[in-house]
């Protein structure tokens, strides 16, 4: 599942809504199909369980919560998306980029500040680099890196199998 995708599509579902008591599934239905027009009711459907799964919306009885800050996502005006690219992973997009946009959807810190704090890092630790760094901040913060940090090691372990 594409995260910065359903980000943008919860943070879209969520900006019309003004309180805490969560939505319904037919709600996102409705917003999301019907009233942006932007997925068929059968993918909203599987997105909002895929969301469960992934971490990205709490259930509580009937309601669902974002488990992230939907204020600090930036939907474009022109966004869209389509079911194959939403059910796909985003490897494509370097992992510090990614790492970035995790930083502030958790809306624990602005990208500035992360980025300022992972270059103070690398500045004062002489064998660290800018990724490592931002894992660092990640931790630092209680911001959820475990999916970075395994995709870090897996790229560096191969690395030095070459």
């Amino acid at each position: 599942m594409n995260k910065d995708l359903s980000r943008k599509l919860i943070a879209i579902a969520y900006s019309s809504k003004k309180r805490d008591s969560g939505m319904t599934s037919q709600e996102i239905t409705n917003l999301i199909s019907f009233k942006r027009g932007l997925l068929s009711p059968e993918v909203v459907a599987k997105f909002v369980e895929a969301s469960v799964k992934e971490g990205l919306l709490v259930q509580r009885d009937n309601l669902f919560l974002p488990n992230f800050s939907t204020s600090g996502i930036v939907v474009p005006l022109d966004f869209t998306v389509d079911a194959d690219e939403l059910f796909s992973e985003s490897p494509d997009r370097p992992v510090v980029d990614r790492m970035l946009e995790a930083i502030t959807a958790s809306g624990k810190m602005t990208k500035k500040d992360a980025i300022t704090a992972a270059k103070d890092l690398t500045n004062s630790m002489k064998y660290i680099d800018f990724e490592i760094a931002l894992l660092a901040v990640m931790s630092d913060n209680s911001i959820e890196n475990r999916q970075f940090l395994k995709e870090i090691m897996e790229k560096r372990s191969a690395g030095k199998k070459n």
